[in-house]
């Protein structure tokens, strides 16, 4: 074989070698991603770890979809905390039914937020900070929200769980 030929093949061999690992990488963060994640767990660690200033009282899956207007049907797991009131402070966590539903569940926690928004602008406008900033995360199908004070904190939580 020619020289020209040997830097031909080496290159071949080269771009297939880079070509497998990219796709070995891929792989692999594709199953990191997709790995379920325990909504009700995940709703627990929060509120276990992330500082909150008012008492968070927890909320079962019925009474947490009646809370954030989300349709029975289009989650299958789940669970939140809520605030006495005195903070706009919460978490919700859902795993929705399927991933057409995902969208409608995080459309829902988004909404949320702009009601507790006008229902803080002037009785609590302290609370507008936590409001105008919380953590609302889709990953894979499971949707989070959490208002408070340390979204670096929410965020750590949710990557761990979604680590698995």
């Amino acid at each position: 074989m020619k020289f020209r030929n040997w830097k031909r093949l080496a290159a071949a061999v080269l771009a297939g070698t880079v070509l497998l690992a990219c796709a070995s990488c891929a792989s692999r963060d594709e199953a990191q991603s997709s790995a379920p994640i325990d909504a009700v767990a995940l709703a627990d660690s929060l509120a276990g770890t992330v500082p909150f200033v008012d008492q968070m009282t927890p909320l079962e899956l019925d009474a947490a979809v009646n809370v954030y207007g989300i349709d029975s049907a289009a989650v299958s797991a789940g669970k939140a905390y809520v605030s006495t009131g005195a903070t706009a402070e919460e978490i919700a966590v859902f795993t929705a039914a399927d991933a057409g539903q995902v969208e409608t569940v995080r459309a829902a926690l988004e909404k949320r937020v702009e009601d507790q928004k006008a229902a803080y602008t002037n009785y609590q406008p302290q609370e507008m900070t936590k409001l105008s900033d919380p953590v609302i995360e889709t990953r894979g199908d499971t949707v989070i929200l959490c208002v408070s004070d340390d979204n670096s904190a929410a965020l750590s939580v949710i990557d761990e769980a979604a680590a698995g």
